[in-house]
């Protein structure tokens, strides 16, 4: 594809957010793929054609300019490269169902799940795929495939409302947050220089509390990497509970719940574990569409003397690590290697879902489900706990190296984490 025009603007670095992700690209590939982010919508019901949807992409194109970006330079040291213009190719997707929802709703799922299984073309493609799910000749479904160094999950979000008002109406309101180009011309500088050795040191005195992670014992399978996902129609109300009662977020409680498995698995009572923050606390960095979340460290003490005791310490633990969650990574990876052997963070947590403290939550009806849903033989990631899923029914994938957790334990870790919060709830 031809380039469109002139770039705006000179070539610029990568946020810290997206150099953490290159780095994942990196080590991931030629199974980058993992990191792609999905997301599948129904269009409004006022009648949407094609010709609609499509304006509505070419101004969201036009709004976000991490959508017309692409990399250049080496990769081993990519920058980015911002255009005025940008036309993503889109795909029209006929279901034949006109008056079936469930079946326009699983074919859109199915097209999401094949526009997300190639990586992108960094240097060449836009970091968007876009289908449009077509029924009696309007659109009733939208397929966004977002490529992770346009977005973060907490963009994809964004993307997705800005989409769906485009759809209905002919613009918005101008963006008033800072664009992807200044933040990163921010972090760059001597003031981001500063928020950065800040959080380093924070990072260096939470390294020097925890104890060291023993080595894996056991041997690794084939492939190396699985992941298994827990729906639990139970465990969003528990976690909501023991919230509640603590004044915290469900999202503390899964994390504290983590933690303390974590530790019973390495016998350490003082455990780290890496979690994503998505940096948007700031009024102007709010609507920023781009990969702008990095992970915090929360460390935790996990002799305590019942469980409540732990999610409130995980409460004043995680509220100050997020203030310590931007930083430039490959400075911060060459001060933490220098830390004796064995210490470090036991893997990753991280909430993906928007709503994660407000009201009540009824249990519903329905056993918990286990099931293997991924495998890999390239490492993103040793350990990871991704939380997800709709109102009321959670849904938390944990993802492993098999030389830690062999499959079946990778399931029981899921099992033990809803019944620690439910039994919880309970008391």
């Amino acid at each position: 594809m031809a380039d469109p025009g002139a770039p705006a603007g000179r070539d610029g670095p990568l946020t810290w957010g997206q150099q953490d992700i290159w780095r994942a690209v990196v080590a991931a590939a030629p199974q980058e793929r993992y990191l792609n982010i999905a997301r599948v919508f129904a269009a409004p019901k006022r009648p949407v054609t094609v010709e609609r949807a499509a304006l509505a992409l070419e101004r969201l194109v036009a709004r976000h300019e991490s959508l017309r970006t692409r990399l250049t330079g080496p990769p081993d040291a990519p920058l980015q490269r911002i255009w005025p213009t940008a036309c993503p190719p889109y795909e029209v997707v006929e279901s034949g169902q006109a008056g079936s929802e469930a079946v326009g709703s699983l074919l859109a799922e199915e097209v999401g799940e094949r526009l997300a299984a190639e990586p992108f073309a960094y240097w060449e493609e836009w970091p968007l795929r876009v289908a449009f799910v077509v029924a009696g000749g309007y659109v009733r479904h939208i397929v966004l495939v977002l490529c992770h160094l346009a977005a973060d999950g907490h963009a994809a979000e964004l993307v997705v409302k800005d989409f769906r008002l485009l759809l209905l109406r002919d613009s918005l309101p101008p963006l008033r947050g800072a664009t992807p180009r200044e933040l990163a011309a921010w972090q760059h500088s001597p003031e981001g220089r500063r928020v950065s050795g800040e959080a380093i040191g924070f990072w260096l005195e939470e390294y020097a509390r925890m104890d060291p992670v023993p080595p894996s014992s056991h041997v690794p399978g084939e492939p190396r990497f699985v992941e298994a996902t827990m729906r639990s129609p139970a465990l969003a109300a528990a976690a909501q509970a023991v919230a509640a009662r603590n004044r915290v977020s469900s999202s503390t409680v899964l994390l504290a719940g983590a933690m303390r498995l974590a530790g019973g698995l390495t016998g350490q009572r003082f455990c780290g574990m890496r979690v994503i923050v998505n940096n948007r606390f700031a009024a102007a960095r709010r609507d920023v569409v781009s990969t702008i979340s990095q992970e915090a460290l929360v460390v935790l003490d996990l002799r305590t003397e019942s469980f409540d005791a732990l999610v409130r310490q995980a409460w004043g633990t995680a509220l100050r690590a997020y203030r310590q969650a931007q930083y430039d990574p490959y400075a911060m990876e060459e001060a933490v290697t220098r830390v004796g052997p064995g210490i470090r963070p036991f893997g990753c947590f991280n909430d993906q879902r928007l709503v994660q403290e407000d009201g009540q939550v009824a249990a519903l009806e329905g056993k918990t489900e286990v099931a293997r849903t991924d495998a890999m033989d390239r490492n993103i990631c040793d350990f990871r706990l991704h939380v997800g899923g709709e109102p009321g029914r959670m849904e938390i994938s944990c993802y492993a190296d098999t030389a830690l957790l062999p499959p079946p334990g990778i399931e029981q870790y899921l099992l033990d984490l809803e019944g620690l919060i439910v039994e919880a709830a309970r008391t």
